[in-house]
């Protein structure tokens, strides 16, 4: 904000608690959030637009009871800090968990999509393309290539790097 704003303001700030110092004024932001000049808070005496009615603190009659609530009441804000911690923690799982399903299915489509039809039957002749469609080049005969026996999943993996 401006200094002028600040100067047309100097009387409302001194009566909000702003002092002038050896090393120059000293507003609190108390003082800036009565007089409305900071946009994105609002003022405390500002009345709640909650619409569930402000309750008085109810006072304990004795310490003991006082004491009691009060440790209980601790317990229970710890409890909620752990839940809310499980909580995100559980939402960081399903999220990443959500990623890895969608890698997958993208995959699986690319796949999918390389993929030739073959014919049902060995020796039989594909069907027809109809008028108008592509088709795809025949594949190319890799039964000269195969090993007689299946080689495991790892060493095929590792032969590729």
């Amino acid at each position: 904000m401006s200094v002028s704003t600040l100067r047309r303001k100097r009387p409302e700030l001194t009566a909000n608690g702003a002092a002038q110092t050896a090393n120059g004024w000293r507003i609190p932001v108390t003082a800036l959030i009565a007089l409305g000049l900071m946009d994105r808070t609002t003022d405390a005496h500002h009345e709640s637009r909650h619409d569930s009615p402000v309750i008085p603190a109810m006072t304990a009659a004795t310490t003991g009871a006082g004491d009691a609530l009060t440790g209980e009441l601790d317990a229970l804000r710890v409890k909620l800090a752990e839940a809310e911690q499980r909580a995100a923690v559980a939402e960081a799982i399903a999220a990443e968990r959500e990623r890895i399903i969608q890698t997958q299915a993208m995959a699986l489509r690319m796949l999918e999509a390389t993929k030739a039809p073959t014919p049902a039957v060995p020796g039989a002749a594909a069907p027809a393309p109809t008028e108008g469609t592509a088709t795809a080049p025949p594949a190319p005969d890799t039964t000269k290539d195969r090993p007689s026996k299946p080689v495991p999943l790892l060493r095929r993996l590792l032969s590729r790097l």
